[in-house]
């Protein structure tokens, strides 16, 4: 390998990628979050007859439910995992996991020994694509690298 500082760098490629966009995967899903929006907008302008109240309101509901609204990419490298939402980036080492756990959606790659109630904010959640393609490749990943799977 030279050192020749006009050689391109190396570039990783990931050994799985997929983009989850529960907005357009799940449209009748995302009928009932618009329909929640509007009720939530309604009743707090019944309660306060303030747009400001209103617009506050729903820019909090929004950002908590900021990965549903739009796309989230991963990818999965031999030593680490990356996940890419709009314009936040999180680079997580498997070893930082302990264990993981699926449920109906994806898949919870937890800090703890043990599956706990802190996992959705030390852990990182993983959403399968609608058709979870991915899913069996996946879960033999992870049991290689990860392996406490319950």
């Amino acid at each position: 390998m030279s050192n020749n500082p006009k050689d391109p760098p190396i570039v990783k490629k990931p050994i799985f990628s997929w983009v989850s966009f529960p907005l357009v995967e799940f449209p009748i899903q995302t009928l009932f979050v618009f329909a929640f929006f509007i009720l939530v907008a309604f009743f707090v302008f019944t309660i306060t007859h303030n747009l400001f109240w209103v617009l506050l309101s729903l820019f909090f509901l929004f950002t908590s439910l900021f990965s549903y609204f739009l796309p989230t990419y991963y990818e999965f490298y031999e030593d680490y995992l990356f996940v890419k939402v709009l314009v936040f980036k999180r680079e997580r080492k498997y070893s930082e996991f302990k264990c993981f756990y699926v449920d109906k959606k994806g898949v919870m790659l937890s800090t703890f020994a043990r599956p706990r109630g802190l996992d959705r904010f030390r852990g990182q959640s993983i959403r399968f694509t609608k058709e979870q393609k991915e899913k069996e490749e996946m879960l033999k990943f992870l049991d290689e690298k990860i392996g406490n799977r319950f």
